[in-house]
């Protein structure tokens, strides 16, 4: 049973783990080995909206970050990238009024997400251009969260073996370590703050993920 760090791997490492048939890497290798590892973060936000004099707009946001390094040997390469989601809707009708998305890579700005090492507590300041799902109009998302540890500490790893064909397999490797976590801060676009309480969940951590294609060429 995976702890609760292994929703930060399906959120942001869940690409990782690639049908061997589809890759342009396993049709030109007999063997392929890709591995990524690094912190991560992810919090959700959810409340009423202060400004609203009918207590019915609600404000959510969605805030996720990871960084480290992605290989496939035998080259390494810095990564990082900070998301953020934003809508606003009406619970008295349950009508949306506005969503919208974005992300930034963030390997190039240093200090724009920093973990401690005890994966206790987290930052991410860092300006996300998002786009309004229904018009495709493009605001700047300025997000300047703190993330903080609640929990012990969750350790978990998983190995699998996928056999193809006689001459074609992937080892899947994937571990985490992490804590239930409460994040705080601003989320602020077009004069709206889309987190105006803590979050309703969050978590910190460190996922080291990868897989090796065996065979499986073209």
């Amino acid at each position: 049973m995976r702890s609760a760090i292994s929703k930060l791997t399906i959120a942001v490492l869940g690409a990782t783990v690639v049908m061997p048939f589809t890759s342009a890497a396993a049709a030109t290798s007999k063997v392929t080995v890709v591995n990524e590892r690094g912190p991560l973060i992810n919090a959700s936000f959810s409340a009423p909206d202060p400004t609203d004099p009918t207590g019915c707009r609600v404000v959510d946001a969605f805030v996720s970050a990871n960084g480290g390094t992605y290989q496939q040997l035998p080259n390494t390469q810095a990564v990082g990238i900070a998301s953020v989601s934003i809508d606003t809707y009406d619970s008295c009708t349950g009508e949306t009024l506005f969503q919208s998305v974005g992300e930034i890579d963030t390997s190039q700005l240093p200090g724009a997400f920093v973990v401690s090492n005890q994966f206790d507590n987290a930052t991410l300041h860092v300006t996300i251009p998002v786009a309004d799902i229904d018009t495709g109009a493009i605001t700047q998302a300025t997000v300047d969260v703190t993330v903080i540890g609640t929990s012990p500490l969750h350790r978990d790893d998983e190995n699998t073996n996928v056999i193809y064909s006689r001459d074609c397999h992937v080892l899947n490797r994937w571990k985490g370590t992490g804590r239930d976590a409460v994040a705080t801060g601003t989320v602020w676009d077009s004069g709206t703050n889309f987190t105006p309480a803590p979050s309703q969940n969050a978590e910190i951590g460190k996922v080291i993920d990868g897989f090796e294609v065996i065979g499986c060429l073209d």
